[in-house]
């Protein structure tokens, strides 16, 4: 093998198709034109104006400046070199633009990249044609077409490009570009430069658009996260901060991720993994140690693609860094909706129940009402001044002379045997009578009773609803004596399945069956009820049959309620 290489046969690119492969990386209005407005901002002595203007008639984007501008040997030697190094990196300044290929964005959307620069007094004008990218003679390099080379002109310093032609069919996004400019090229607002002192300091621009001034805008959010990257990740990725926030919106696709700084310089994109809530999540991550470009392989893709190389050890362990913390937030917010959809769940049943307790204490009422007048009738008369009236379920047979009774075993405090008694110690006949149970028949008898009245309940004293998990053994719906509570067991398999079938508890397939679970419980309550007031006979026949007539009753009520709307 020789020494000499330059005597050795070279690999060469075609640059044609290498600069049309890079601008690829720029395929929508506002990264292309975002690109420009950030070399404005960066390759300036002073703080820069910079004016967006869109033509859609002539499907052209002008981007203009008064920064530095280039003069033919700035082009030679660093605009016409795709992949040189950056300027200011090599003078020991942290800058962006890493690989020198931001210069043909407007080929990512455009036919044809044309320049007017002026420098010094000096002013060049050139155009570059994404047709001749594909030509075989642009295999050794893209030809420039120029207009004004180094010509003498009496104007300031400053840049124009011009996007023209359009490529796309439609008509040019201009509310695109401004979301870009407002919320990506801005936030770039660490960026740094000298100024006439030789100090670094903030650059501020003044961006225009169609001649409406832009300030940076940050998309709205309702909460904030700030993570600092502990000790493990510290010893290799150096110290990192992530922010990551919660949108009140749903993020589009290229506002789904977070921006990775250096230095406050936009280097990449790490976008979300699809995934529930990854359309709310967004932030940004500051990771100097990312600015290395010693490292092999390198930290960063060799394309515009904003990507991180996972053959980096850096690169890999900063984006795991990452995505971990994003998930961990996002598996917050999993939990976090899920608690609250739940307990949206839980108050929707506890209306429904409430409804459900509203159509039975209805019925209950009419029944109560009924056993009222019975009792009234019973009697002969009764006084409407008289608020002592039965109540049912709760009136007792007591020791009178208003029919014949038989003595049963109970304690139903009938007041037949003599027992600890109720009353105080010089209160009468009625110490130590208090027990015992009677019940009324039409047969020959030596003992007569009669229907102890007790106060009337308030109005809410009829029967209450609630739904509950009482577990798949347990039966279809209950009542409980005790609170007078119709449950109903959202665990029991038939409604499980009915709930599955209808596609949530809320659904009115679902709260149908739920009705008629909670209408046989209530329909055994009230018969019992009436079975301790003496309405009906006390016997099986008889019970069945009223649970019987209550259940139908019910259900035709049932057929006038929003239950039958699906």
């Amino acid at each position: 093998m020789p020494n000499d290489i330059s005597s050795l046969e070279r690999m060469t690119s075609h640059v044609g198709r290498d600069l049309l492969n890079e601008a690829k990386a720029f395929s929508n209005e506002g990264k292309a034109v975002g690109e420009y407005v950030k070399n404005s901002w960066q390759y300036t002595s002073d703080h820069p104006t910079v004016e967006v203007l869109v033509n859609q008639e002539e499907k052209s984007i002008q981007i203009k400046d008064n920064a530095d501008g280039m003069d033919a040997k700035t082009l030679g030697e660093r605009f016409f070199i795709l992949h040189q190094k950056n300027i200011d990196r090599e003078q020991g300044i942290d800058g962006r633009g890493e690989h020198g290929t931001g210069k043909v964005a407007a080929l990512g959307i455009g036919e044809i990249l044309s320049v007017r620069t002026v420098k010094n007094n000096k002013v060049c004008e050139f155009e570059i044609h994404r047709a001749d990218c594909d030509l075989e003679e642009s295999s050794q390099g893209v030809p420039i077409r120029w207009i004004k080379k180094d010509e003498a002109i009496n104007e300031k310093n400053g840049t124009i490009i011009n996007i023209l032609k359009f490529r796309q069919n439609r008509k040019i996004n201009i509310n695109s570009i401004k979301k870009y400019l407002q919320t990506r090229t801005l936030i770039e607002s660490a960026y740094h430069h000298k100024d006439k002192d030789g100090k670094r300091v903030p650059t501020v621009i003044d961006l225009y658009l169609q001649s409406e001034k832009l300030e940076k805008k940050e998309i709205p959010f309702t909460e904030k996260h700030i993570i600092e990257a502990d000790e493990h990740y510290e010893n290799i990725i150096g110290p990192t901060q992530l922010i990551v926030k919660i949108a009140d919106r749903q993020l589009e696709n290229d506002e789904r991720g977070v921006l990775v700084l250096t230095k406050g310089i936009q280097r990449a994109f790490i976008k979300n993994p699809p995934s529930k809530f990854s359309d709310l999540i967004f932030g940004e991550c500051s990771c100097d140690k990312l600015m290395d470009e010693n490292m092999d392989p390198p930290i960063f893709l060799s394309s515009r693609g904003e990507e991180l190389s996972d053959d980096n050890d850096v690169a890999k362990k900063f984006k795991e860094f990452v995505n971990i913390n994003i998930d961990k937030i996002r598996k917050k917010l999993e939990k976090s909706d899920s608690e609250k959809k739940q307990k949206d769940k839980e108050d929707s049943l506890r209306k429904e129940a409430e409804k459900m307790k509203n159509f039975f204490n209805s019925d209950y009422k009419e029944q109560e009402l009924e056993f009222q007048k019975r009792a009234a009738k019973a009697r002969g008369n009764i006084d409407n001044k008289d608020d002592q009236v039965p109540s049912l379920g709760e009136t007792k047979i007591v020791v009178g002379k208003d029919f014949k009774v038989n003595v049963i075993d109970g304690d139903d405090g009938a007041g037949i045997y003599e027992g600890r008694g109720n009353g105080e110690a010089n209160e009468g006949s009625d110490i130590g009578r208090s027990g015992g149970k009677l019940e009324k028949t039409d047969e020959e008898s030596n003992e007569q009773g009669k229907e102890k009245k007790t106060r009337k309940k308030n109005s809410g004293g009829g029967f209450n609803v609630i739904f509950r998990n009482l577990g798949t053994s347990d039966y279809r719906a209950k009542y409980d004596d005790t609170e007078r509570t119709l449950i109903v067991n959202l665990d029991h398999p038939y409604l499980s399945k009915i709930e599955e079938m209808a596609g949530g508890q809320l659904s009115t397939k679902f709260l149908r069956h739920a009705y008629e679970s909670a209408a046989f419980e209530y329909a055994i309550a009230v018969t019992q009820q009436k079975g301790n007031s003496a309405q009906i006979e006390d016997t099986i026949n008889e019970a069945v049959y009223e649970v019987q007539e209550r259940v139908d009753s019910l259900m035709r009520k049932m057929t006038h309620l929003d239950l039958f709307n699906e």
